[in-house]
């Protein structure tokens, strides 16, 4: 098995790119045009290769198309010491991460995350993705980067929106982790640039101390990260709002749930929610959907435990999360009263 605790790097500027032998660099095309110096540091790369960044990029029909296109760009590369570097969101790093994990049968793999949202989840932990059939993630593989490198520099460009998605894992961890909540905590207003960066490393030592329990998701411990993503994935596909803004709602939509079903205390629930708004700006927001397509959409879930049920995250309390099988319908239900459902 690779080792899942990746080497993390903070850094201001780029490393120098010879120290990057027989690399292929899978990069965000607009990284390239907005930031000189990457552009820069791209070009002493023999081997690069400029992507469309978004969910396109991870369709599973367009895959063989641009396999075929990184093998040629790579032949003259000898495969025990390919490196692919991913330098770009989640998407960028989920297509690269898949293909340097099937390759050869894997090569080796750095990420180079340029979305605040990258640099503090998705390219921590080894999971990539590919989408099929109008389903997030169904084909993918665990394979974790060996070094994960936070650039302040290629940061730098991110706007107030993007800040806002990454603000919506960080609640995640935050709420999942009483370490992290604590930091939180100690702030008021809404989190700023420069304190997110300080809240970066400690949240991502809270993913990892999740991950490492349960690396393969075997067990089911590391499921309690999927919290807010259920209805945030449907969220998402059906209403084309960004990531951290759709997992954000199915954040708050599990909070309510729990407390609905009464594993969370009201009065704890109130804290919460009041802290979510102040500290990450999330509130609830529901746009009704089609009965229809969020049934359709959760029994594609991949946390789906059986044709009914779905792995579920609810929290108990703060620091509490659990995962729970629950039926399709009850989920649709509850989306139903909290407004999510078309009447």
């Amino acid at each position: 098995m690779k080792k899942f605790a990746s080497q993390l790097h903070f850094s201001d500027k780029l490393p120098k790119a010879e120290s990057f032998k027989s690399a292929l660099v899978i990069y965000d095309k607009v990284v390239a045009r907005k930031n000189p110096e990457f552009r820069k540091w791209v070009s002493r790369f023999k081997s690069a290769y400029a992507v469309d960044a978004g969910e396109r990029l991870k369709d599973f029909d367009q895959f063989a198309k641009h396999l075929k296109k990184l093998n040629l760009l790579v032949s003259d590369l000898s495969p025990r010491s390919l490196h692919v570097v991913a330098v770009g969101g989640g998407s960028v790093g989920d297509f690269a991460g898949f293909f340097a994990s099937i390759y050869k049968r894997g090569v080796k793999l750095s990420h180079f995350p340029t979305t605040y949202l990258s640099a503090i989840d998705s390219a921590h932990g080894g999971k990539t993705a590919l989408n099929l059939s109008g389903g997030k993630n169904q084909i993918g593989s665990f394979y974790p980067a060996e070094q994960v490198w936070i650039v302040s520099s290629l940061l730098k460009s991110q706007t107030e929106a993007q800040l806002s998605d990454a603000r919506g894992e960080l609640a995640k961890i935050a709420v999942i982790d009483s370490k992290v909540w604590k930091l939180v905590s100690k702030g008021s207003g809404l989190i700023s640039f420069n304190e997110f960066v300080k809240l970066m490393k400690p949240a991502v030592e809270a993913k990892m101390r999740i991950v490492l329990k349960d690396p393969l998701e075997q067990s089911g411990v590391r499921q309690i990260l999927n919290l807010g993503h259920t209805l945030g994935h449907v969220i998402e596909s059906r209403t084309g709002i960004s990531h951290g803004a759709a997992v954000s709602q199915g954040l708050v939509f599990a909070l309510r749930w729990s407390c609905r079903r009464g594993d969370l205390d009201y009065n704890k629930l109130e804290q919460i929610e009041e802290l979510l708004s102040d500290r990450f700006a999330i509130r609830p927001k529901p746009v009704p959907l089609k009965r229809n397509d969020v049934e359709i959409l959760l029994r594609k879930d991949k946390k789906r435990a059986s044709k009914d049920t779905v792995n579920f995250v609810l929290l108990k309390a703060l620091g509490k999360p659990s995962v729970e099988q629950v039926e399709v319908s009850d989920i649709v239900n509850e989306a139903g009263r909290q407004g999510w459902i078309k009447k």
